[in-house]
């Protein structure tokens, strides 16, 4: 599996939870919804799609350099022993 179906399953399945999980709590039907419940999802929903952006290595120049990231640690964490 790469790193962006890795990336995409750990925003999809936390936030399906989370709005599952809500509606439940609030005695909500997931089909009847008010303008001002779907302005609040949909800006929560903004939010947490650019939280995750900025958290994962989408483009590849970033999973570049997270490797490049990866290989110092470890170089580092050898080089202490």
């Amino acid at each position: 599996m790469n790193q962006k179906a890795i990336a995409f399953v750990r925003l999809a399945l936390p936030l399906y939870a989370m709005i599952y999980a809500l509606l439940l709590s609030l005695r909500y039907s997931p089909i009847l919804f008010t303008p001002e419940k779907i302005d609040a999802f949909i800006t929560g929903a903004i939010g947490v799609i650019v939280a995750w952006w900025k958290n994962n290595n989408f483009k590849p120049e970033a999973q570049k350099m997270q490797k490049a990231l990866d290989d110092k640690k470890a170089y580092n964490k050898l080089k202490d022993i």
